[in-house]
């Protein structure tokens, strides 16, 4: 039985830091080191040397300008190592109350930020994704005005450096939606599908379509569902428009036949239905205790 991973908290990283839960790590030679996940996200950026990737089921080789994000939940860890000049940039998404909707639309945000590490954690990851040189340049002075406001820490300076955070984000979605890669291209069709969901919730929205959206036959995209979200494209339908609805809750000005609606139910009984399974209350039971 493998040793259990060692896991690294926020509070290690981020104490210290007026409890900002963002911050950016150098390291000019990175050593080799054992399997080990975090309470926050960590975007890795290889600007020199060589070596390993290693996940719980796996390894891949590494080379200079490869970029991937490892979610929080994930093991992973370094073998050998040959002068390895990286850069990691630690985040909380939700702690930094990021508005990574408004990166939804993108289906290069969907692949390289939410598919790629998932299939990296499973072991079904051949490629990766690697910046040309000027990709990589660009993405190094982004890492460099979030390192700056965060070392003078002026008055704003957590508004400035999530603005460059997201500004980051953005650049890299759309560096990856230009690769002429193949199995990236696969990888996109899919976030094409979850860029289509989260944009069209209020519709009627089939498998069918999403099929047709991803060229691939409805059981391959079904197939591909479960491997990368580890549900059907319905499950990952009705938990987006569920989402959708918790949001719209929070407005007073709507009643729960319109949230039903907005969310792509025309069902009011059959949203509350779904919605108790969810959340453990009704939309009502909810929506009272946001306001206590």
């Amino acid at each position: 039985m493998s040793p259990t991973p060692n896991r690294i908290t926020s509070a290690s990283v981020f104490e210290g830091r007026d409890d900002f839960p963002l911050a950016v790590q150098r390291y000019e030679d990175h050593n080799s080191g054992n399997l080990h996940t975090h309470e926050f996200h960590e975007l890795v950026i290889l600007q020199g040397g060589s070596g390993r990737h290693m996940t719980d089921h796996g390894s891949y080789p590494l080379q200079a300008g490869d970029l991937f994000l490892v979610r929080g939940a994930m093991a992973h860890g370094y073998a050998d190592t040959r002068d390895v000049a990286l850069i990691n940039i630690l985040f909380q998404p939700r702690r930094l109350g990021l508005p990574l909707q408004y990166l939804r639309d993108l289906p290069s945000y969907h692949a390289l930020f939410r598919i790629e590490p998932k299939l990296r954690n499973s072991g079904r990851f051949r490629q990766r994704f690697r910046l040309t040189e000027k990709q990589l340049s660009e993405t190094l002075r982004h890492v460099a005005a979030i390192e700056l406001e965060l070392e003078k820490r002026s008055p704003g300076y957590r508004f400035a450096a999530c603005t460059h955070l997201m500004s980051l984000l953005g650049y890299l979605s759309r560096c990856y939606g230009s690769s002429r890669n193949p199995e990236q291209r696969t990888f996109m069709r899919l976030g094409e599908v979850l860029s289509y969901m989260e944009n069209h919730l209020e519709e009627e929205i089939t498998v069918p379509q999403l099929a047709a959206i991803a060229h691939m036959s409805e059981s391959t995209l079904t197939r591909r569902f479960k491997k990368v979200l580890g549900r059907s494209p319905t499950a990952h339908l009705i938990r987006l428009r569920i989402d959708r609805a918790r949001q719209l809750l929070g407005d007073p000005d709507m009643n729960i036949t319109e949230i039903s609606l907005a969310c792509g139910f025309t069902d009011s009984n059959y949203f509350s239905r779904r919605f108790r399974s969810a959340a453990g209350y009704s939309p009502r039971q909810y929506r009272n205790a946001r306001r206590t």
